[in-house]
Order: C-alpha cells, then structure tokens, then sequence
C-alpha cells in the first residue's frame, strides 16, 4: 500500500480549516501549523479587536459541509462555528499550535520530486524540521497589520496602536481617540469610540462606499443582492466562463448597466440621507463600481454621527505637535490621547528567502510612510506561483464572498495536487495573470490584484477548470435569483471524485430558462388544440 503525500497548511484560519478538511477527504495526510494558541485566524481572542463582528449576510460566511445561517455575528460566535467544524471534521488534532514556520525551502524549488523542507520553532524555542510532499499557504490577508510612521510622533504621550490591541473598551474609555482609516476595522473602531471614548474623530483620506443592512429605503435586507443575477451588472470578470451573449450585452450596452449602478448608488445616498451626508465628508468622490473598499455599516454608525460622536475629517495625519496635538495636512489640529491605525494590512511571507521569493516571480514595494514592505504576489487563478510546482495559495483571493472562493479554491488545489487538473503552458499562465491583474487595476486603482466585489465569476472559473457542472441548483430561477449560499457546494468532492473515475462530469438536472420558453409554448399549442 502506497504511502499517503503528507500536506503542510501554514495557518489554521478558515481558510486553512476548510483546505485541511478538502485534502483530508481525498486522503492526504495533513498538518497544520499556526503560529497562535489557537485556531480561528482573525476570528479569535488573540486578534480580534474588541466588538469585531462579519459584515455578511446569513450562510455567505460558512462552509458548505456546517450550516450557520446568522448575520452581523461577533467574532465569538465566528470562532465557535470554525472550533465546531475542526472538531467535527477532526481536524484539530492536526494543528500544531503557538508554532512559528521559519523557512519553507528545497535545493531546487522548480523541482517536482523532491520534498519541501520545513524549519519551525515551538513556543519552547525548539527548533524543529520536518519533509513535505506539497504545502498550502494560508495565512491569509490580515495577518500583518500596516503602520504608518508619523512626524513627530515621539513627542507623542499616548499610544499609537493597531486595531487588534484594542481588546475592550476600557481601554478607550473617556480619551480623545483619533482613528486612522476609513475601511471596516475603522467604522467598527469609530462605533466602540462613539460610545465610550471622551472624543473621536475618524480621520480618512477617500470616503468609501458604505452599504446600509438594507436597501430600498431600509425595507429591502442587503441578502437580496447576494445573487448571481446581481451579479451580472458589473463588467464581465475576464477569465469567467461567461456566455458569448452576456458579453456582448455589456459591450454594446454599457450605459444600461452603468444607470443600474448608479440606481444603486443613489438607493444608498437616499438610505443614509443626512445623517450621514450633511457635511459631505462621507460622500464618496468615485462611482459605485470603482469601490475597493466596501463595506457594509450598521445603524448604530450613522446615529453616532449624526449625534457628533463619531466626527470625519477628510485629511490624514501631517504632524504630532506635542505630547496631545495632532496636525492634518488641512492644517486643523485635533487634541488625542490615543491614536488607532486601521489603516489596511501588508502581505509578507517571512519563510520564502529572497531567491524564492523572486523565482515566485513575487515584488516587493516600499508602503508610503512605513519602513515596511508590501508583497505582490502573481499566482495563476490567485493560487499557483507559475513553474513552481507542489506549492499553492489559499485566501488570497480578496473577495466579499471570501469564505466559499476558499472552499472552491481548496477543491481545486486538491485536484492539482492529485494530477488531475490540466494546466495551460508558463506562457499562457503569465499571460492570464496579466490580463486579471491589468483588468482589475482598471476597477478598483489597487496594487495587487483582489477580487473585491467579484465572486460568481471566479467561482465559476474554477468549477470549470475542474470539470463541474456550473449550474448548481435545479432551475434557472433559484440559480440566478436565490440566495447565493455555501450549500450550492456541498458534494463538490464527490462529484470530482466521479468525474475523475468515470471521465464525465456527474449528470445534474437542470431546468434552464429555455426549457421554460419550450414549456410555455407547449402549453399555448395544446391550448389551440383542445380549444
């Protein structure tokens, strides 16, 4: 009996928690290594900042195997579901934790047959090393928080700190607290400061969309977006398998679908209203499409503004004066006992050496403000390093639909790992990295390439690269109208494993909207008959 190929995951967030899982059931032999005490990511105490909760609606954060219907959870309950799942699916057993990988190294790292080496140390200082067939990388795009360095900031008296140090809010409660940033962590940050902090004042360079829970003058529960026929009225993602007539809607209809846009962005502004819009400072400058930055904010933001308990300045930090003065760059002087940057993450990968870094064809930039450096990363399909074979990705898709790219991902990293995924050339790989990269530059004005609000595209790009049928319910009208949830995937493995046995894909019934004008018009000719 042949010896099962061993995984190394680096991370036990969800999305190595759901990779594990995948690669277990196709009967790899895996561990998990993970620098915390334990499993969860972001999604535990040791980083989540205080009142940290999703911003997704019911079922879009969840794995197809574990239901978990809730929406706006906190981050404990969060934790609870993914403790659920390792332990169902015996996974925590797998994990090694409080374990820091130093090194992921070969002689030859273009080299199929040879073993990927893996240095680590223990919480002890034990160094430790051990031989790998394939590894995953899994630690996600929240694993390094990014802080800026401001001028004069060592005459600064109070504390200058990333979110995930803020743990309760006795710890902001009565100082004049300054947030940097105007993402999620920051409105989230902002809500706990409204309500127990002396002052706080959100300080952000380039207002962002802010969806409200619901819609349609509040009557409308956001979920309903989540739909494959929401979808659609953005422009077509490049590499999706989308079909010949969509296309050619949105090439010679673009204004159509520009007016649905900006239908919703006018819903929003209506939504929000003045309370959040009287003094123009959270108005976003940029249309509805371009948004890299979404998020979906609470009512409880919009009252705190409205009440001037949360206060936005559309600056950034030029200068800390003294021990309490903070200067804008619009020359306005803020008084602050705290400062919390929630100013976005950077991506590094510590345990490549600089050689492997380049031969992953992956860059390093300098980030404005920091002595850090950010890492762009080129991967084929957002997993593969190209020509660098038994090594992939996973959670590096950046995407509002996070946790089931994941999933899908992790079935088409298994697929790889089996041999059982046909790739196209190097050539054709850097090829298909440019154009994504190039088209979502276009969008969104980022460095590196995510997602962002693309979802059913990418997804089914890699149904298709396996195989799978792309139609995962049983009728056109639940396919494109009903909520998009993880369970559209359950059984995904077994259909691989059919598919890879027999050579076709697994039969799946589906009644498309064809089938419904054949339908309709069966039923107008037996009317003319009988009558």
């Amino acid at each position: 009996m042949s010896k099962l190929k061993s995984v190394a995951i680096v991370g036990a967030g969800p999305s190595g928690l759901v990779c594990a899982k995948i690669l277990l059931d196709d009967g790899f032999d895996v561990t998990l290594f993970d620098k915390q005490r334990e499993l969860g990511g972001i999604w535990c105490a040791e980083s989540a900042y205080a009142d940290l909760h999703t911003q997704q609606p019911g079922n879009t954060m969840a794995f197809s195997d574990l239901l978990y219907g809730e929406e706006f959870e906190s981050w404990q309950k969060v934790h609870a579901y993914l403790q659920k799942y390792a332990d169902l699916f015996d996974i925590n057993r797998r994990i090694r934790f409080q374990t820091q990988v130093v090194s992921i190294d070969k002689d030859d790292i273009k080299n199929d047959t040879m073993p990927w080496i893996l240095q680590v140390k223990t919480i002890d200082g034990k160094d430790e090393t051990y031989k790998f067939d394939f590894v995953v990388i899994a630690t996600g795009l929240f694993s390094k928080p990014y802080m800026p360095n401001f001028r004069g900031q060592n005459k600064f008296n109070g504390s200058i700190v990333n979110p995930f140090t803020i743990k309760s809010e006795d710890q902001i409660k009565d100082k004049r607290v300054v947030i940097i940033g105007g993402g999620k962590c920051a409105t989230d940050l902002a809500i706990l400061a409204g309500r127990f902090a002396r002052s706080c004042h959100l300080v952000f360079r380039k207002a962002h969309w802010m969806t409200p829970r619901k819609i349609g003058n509040g009557y409308v529960p956001v979920r309903y977006l989540c739909t494959k026929a929401a979808s659609v009225i953005f422009t077509p993602f490049p590499t999706a398998p989308h079909t010949a007539l969509f296309r050619f809607l949105h090439r010679r209809f673009p204004n159509f679908f520009i007016k649905i846009i900006n239908s919703i962005s006018a819903d929003i502004m209506t939504t929000h209203g003045s309370s959040l819009f009287d003094d123009k400072i959270f108005i976003p400058q940029h249309s509805f499409q371009n948004e890299d930055n979404l998020s979906i904010i609470s009512k409880d933001f919009v009252q705190l503004k409205k009440e001037g308990r949360i206060i936005g300045k559309l600056a950034s930090i030029d200068e800390i004066m003294d021990e309490t003065t903070v200067r804008l760059d619009s020359g306005e002087e803020l008084q602050a006992d705290m400062i919390i940057c929630a100013t976005g993450f950077i991506r590094e990968f510590p345990f490549f050496s600089e050689r492997n870094h380049q031969l992953m064809g992956f860059s390093k930039i300098s980030v404005s403000g920091s002595t850090d450096e950010d890492t762009i990363t080129s991967l084929y399909r957002r997993i593969l390093p190209v020509g660098i074979p038994n090594i992939g990705f996973i959670g590096f898709g950046g995407s509002v639909y996070h946790w089931m790219i994941a999933e899908v991902t992790s079935h088409w990293l298994s697929e790889y790992f089996l041999g059982r995924l046909i790739l196209p050339s190097e050539t054709e790989m850097q090829e298909e990295i440019k154009t994504t990269r190039e088209f979502l530059r276009h969008i969104f004005r980022i460095v590196d390439f995510d997602y962002k609000y693309y979802w059913a595209g990418p997804i089914e790009m890699y149904l298709k690269d396996m195989g799978l049928t792309l139609h995962r319910t049983n009728n056109w009208i639940t396919e494109y109208f009903g909520f998009y949830r993880s369970t559209r995937f359950r059984g995904l493995g077994e259909e691989r494993r059919i598919k890879a046995e027999k050579g076709v894909t697994p039969y799946h019934w589906y009644f498309s909207f064809k089938h419904t004008i054949y339908l309709f018009l069966l039923l107008i000719l037996l009317f003319f008959i009988f009558n």
